[in-house]
């Protein structure tokens, strides 16, 4: 079973650096991105972050390879566990190959699966049409996670209830970014992932004017607000929430400007 796990492993983290490199946000694209959870082996969390800040400054030149940024779990039963994200591809991006992926798979065996215990593999799509980032993410190294699970048949309520509440936030100038994924492949069925970035925690801290003020003043009074809410909630439930940290070194391909 152990091996059985590593041999995935290196398929799923590797073989998948075989595409083109992630694009630029302002670029049209899927809005695909992969995202791998990562359960290290007991005491090498630190050993893992070296071993692979060192694989992606070996891969840094090769053509076509995929940039993933790391990150590390800070709440609920998953902390210390990691995320390796890449986004911003089209489907076609994971259907590339090239020549030098038996030399990738050799090193990556070699120096980064002895050092995991295991790991799961999600395909997501990003909500552009409703998505409120920030223009630079470079300040940015918290990110909120929350699970929603949308009810089976809701679907269309779901998204009239978002757009109404995404309408409001973003003529407000609301302060709070905010982006949502929705899970294609690797979870349960239904899934949308809300993000939140900050900056630190105090970045956390509830905005002025607030979320509730922001939407009552928008939809004419606490009454339609109410009544919004309540509808809304009606087409899905709350799942899991995490914290996860940026971390720039494991991120790091050298070759950042």
């Amino acid at each position: 079973m152990h091996k059985r796990i590593l041999t995935w492993f290196v398929f799923a983290l590797a073989a998948i650096c075989w595409a083109l490199p992630v694009q630029a946000q302002d670029e049209e694209n899927d809005g695909v991105a992969e995202l791998v959870m990562i359960t290290p082996m007991p005491g090498q969390g630190p050993a893992l972050e070296a071993a692979i800040t060192e694989y992606h400054h070996w891969i840094a030149d090769k053509p076509g390879h995929f940039r993933y940024s790391w990150y590390q779990v800070e709440t609920g039963p998953q902390t210390g566990n990691y995320i390796a994200r890449t986004g911003d591809h089209n489907w076609a991006d994971f259907d590339q190959e090239f020549d030098w992926q038996d030399e990738a798979n050799a090193k990556f065996e070699a120096d980064i699966v002895p050092l995991v215990e295991h790991a799961e593999r999600v395909l997501t799509v990003e909500m552009k049409e409703f998505a409120h980032w920030p223009e630079d993410f470079s300040e940015y190294t918290l990110f909120q996670l929350e699970n929603w699970y949308v009810e089976a048949g809701q679907y269309g309520k779901f998204r009239a209830g978002l757009e109404k509440i995404h309408k409001a936030l973003t003529e407000s100038g609301y302060g709070q970014y905010y982006g949502f994924q929705s899970t294609v492949s690797g979870s349960k069925g239904n899934e949308i992932t809300l993000v939140l970035p900050h900056k630190n925690y105090a970045d956390m801290a509830e905005e002025k004017p607030s979320f509730y003020e922001i939407v009552s003043e928008a939809l004419g009074g606490p009454e339609a607000f109410e009544a919004l809410m309540q509808d809304f909630g009606t087409t899905y439930h709350i799942g899991k929430s995490l914290l996860v940290r940026y971390l720039p070194e494991a991120s790091s391909y050298g070759d950042e400007e």
